[in-house]
C-alpha cells in the first residue's frame, strides 16, 4: 500500500494562525534545512521576535548541478510575514525592491501564515517579467502546508501532535537515514501501538529497531518478529548494504555505532530464525558486491566481522547462563543485573517484554567434563563451536550454522519457558 504525503501530517495540529515572528521563521528555517540548504544563516537577534534584519530574515545557498555537471551556488533571501489577514502588497513590493541591490541573489523567497492576495501575485509576475533575477517565490499558508508534508522531521521537532502515525514513522527513518537521531521513546511507543495500521518498509524496519536498541530495549517491541520472512532479508540486505554509509555518517556525527552493529546482529539472528544459515549467508555475501566486484577482504572484514562478533556475543551470553561445561563472570554483551538474558528471545516473539544492552568485560572458564545442552559433540578435546569458532569472511556459512542451531534451540527452549510463566501471571490474575 502506498501512503500519499498529504497523509503524513494532520493539517488542523499546525497552529497557522499563531505561526509569527520568530515561530514563522524558525519554521522556515528548518524546512530549509531539511530541504539541503547551507551556510543557513538566521538573522535573529534579541529576544521575541527578528530583529533589524538588512532586508531579510534568512539567508541560504542551495548547491545544484550546472550544465556541465559542477556544483553551483543558488543564495537565497528569505523575509517571513506572520499576518492574522493578507499580507499588505507594500510589505512585498518593498522586500522585492529591496532584492534587486543583491547582483549575485538567486531567489527571493517570501513566507506568510495567511495568503498574498492576487492583486500583489500578478503585481510579481509583471515584476518579474522585467527582472530576470532574483527569482522571486511566494509560499502561503498553503504552500507551507505543501512543503512541511514532504519533511514530516521538521513537523516532528516544531509540530509534533500534527503527525499522523505513518508521518511519525517517516520522520523517524528520515532521522535515521539522513541525520544519525534517534526518536523519543514515546514515539516507538505510539508506532508500535499503530502497528497493525501501518504498512513498514525495509528502510522504516531498520530504523525502529535501530532506534530501540539505542534505548536499549528490543523485546518491548520487537519490530522484526512481526516481519514476513522476505521481509526480514529485505530489511537485512539492504541495511548492511548501507553500513559504510551508516559507518561513516555515525563517525561525523561523533555518535555511538554500537546500536548500528547491535541492529545488524538482531536482523541476523531474526533472518536465522526463519532462514537456513546456508541463504542468509548468500545474502550477506552479495552485500559485499559493488558494481559487480567483491570488495576487497579487508573492506569486508572491517564491515562484516564486528556485526558477527556482535551476534556471538549476544549467542554466547545466552547459551552460558545455564552451560553446565562454561562459567563466565558476567555476560560479554548482554546486560547483567536484569531480565535481559531470560527474557532475550522475546525479541523474536511478537509479543514482546524487555531488554537491555552494554558491553563489559568478562572472565571465563571452561570444564572438560560436562554436557552441551544444544547437542554440539565437545570433551577435551573439542570445545565449544560458539567460543571456539571464529568468524572469517571464509568460514561464514560455518559460522552461521552455529548461530542456527543454537539459535533453533534455545529458542524453542525459551518459548516453553515463556508459555508457561505467561500461564502463570494468567493465574494470579
Amino acid at each position: 500500500m502506498k501512503v500519499r504525503r498529504d497523509e503524513w501530517i494532520l493539517p488542523a495540529g499546525i497552529p497557522f494562525a499563531e505561526l509569527k515572528g520568530r515561530d514563522l521563521e524558525e519554521c522556515v528555517y528548518w524546512l530549509l534545512d531539511a530541504m539541503g540548504a547551507r551556510d543557513l544563516e538566521w538573522r535573529i537577534g534579541g529576544t521575541g521576535g527578528g530583529a533589524a534584519d538588512g532586508g531579510r530574515d534568512i539567508e541560504a545557498t542551495f548547491y545544484v548541478p550546472g550544465p556541465d555537471g559542477e556544483m553551483e551556488p543558488q543564495r537565497w533571501w528569505v523575509e517571513c510575514k506572520g499576518r492574522k489577514g493578507t499580507v499588505e502588497a507594500a510589505e512585498v513590493q518593498s522586500a522585492v525592491n529591496n532584492s534587486t541591490a543583491q547582483d549575485d541573489l538567486s531567489y527571493l523567497l517570501i513566507v506568510t501564515n495567511t495568503q498574498f492576495s492576487n492583486p500583489t501575485r500578478d503585481w510579481v509576475k509583471r515584476w518579474q517579467g522585467t527582472h530576470p533575477r532574483p527569482r522571486v517565490k511566494l509560499w502561503d499558508q498553503g504552500s507551507l502546508e505543501r512543503q512541511l508534508t514532504q519533511h514530516p522531521d521538521v513537523v516532528l521537532r516544531l509540530f509534533s501532535s500534527a503527525l499522523s502515525p505513518t508521518g511519525l514513522l517517516r520522520a523517524l527513518q528520515q532521522r535515521f537515514w539522513d541525520r544519525f537521531e534517534y526518536m523519543p521513546v514515546k514515539a516507538l511507543h505510539t508506532l508500535w501501538s499503530e502497528r497493525h495500521a501501518i504498512t513498514f518498509d525495509p528502510l522504516e524496519r531498520a530504523a525502529l529497531v535501530a532506534n530501540e536498541l539505542a534505548h536499549g530495549s528490543i523485546t518491548a517491541r520487537p519490530w522484526a518478529a512481526l516481519a514476513d520472512p522476505s521481509e526480514i532479508v529485505e530489511t537485512l540486505a539492504l541495511a548492511f548494504q548501507n553500513l559504510g554509509y551508516l559507518v561513516v555518517i555515525a563517525d561525523r556525527a561523533g555518535v555511538d555505532q554500537k546500536p548500528i552493529m547491535a541492529m545488524l546482529a538482531h536482523l541476523i539472528i531474526a533472518a536465522l530464525r526463519r532462514f537456513n544459515a546456508q541463504l542468509v549467508a548468500s545474502v550477506l555475501n552479495e552485500c559485499m558486491i559493488k558494481n559487480g566486484q567483491r570488495l576487497p577482504d579487508q573492506v569486508v572484514d572491517i564491515l562484516l566481522l564486528p556485526v558477527l562478533g556482535r551476534v556471538a556475543g549476544e549467542l554466547q551470553d545466552i547459551c552460558v547462563s545455564d552451560c553446565t561445561r562454561i562459567y563466565t563472570s558476567e555476560p560479554s554483551t548482554l546486560a547483567a543485573g536484569d531480565d535481559s538474558i531470560a527474557s532475550y528471545w522475546r525479541r523474536f516473539d511478537p509479543a514482546g517484554n524487555s531488554s537491555d544492552d552494554e558491553n563489559r568485560g568478562q572472565l571465563r572458564l571452561e570444564s572438560h567434563d560436562g554436557e552441551c545442552k544444544v547437542g554440539f559433540p565437545v570433551d577435551r578435546d573439542y570445545s565449544c563451536p560458539l567460543f571456539s569458532l571464529e568468524a572469517t569472511t571464509s568460514n561464514l556459512a560455518e559460522f552461521l550454522a552455529v548461530m542456527e542451531r543454537i539459535s533453533d534451540f534455545r529458542f524453542t527452549e525459551a518459548q516453553d519457558r515463556y508459555a508457561e510463566e505467561d500461564e502463570g501471571r494468567q493465574a494470579r490474575k
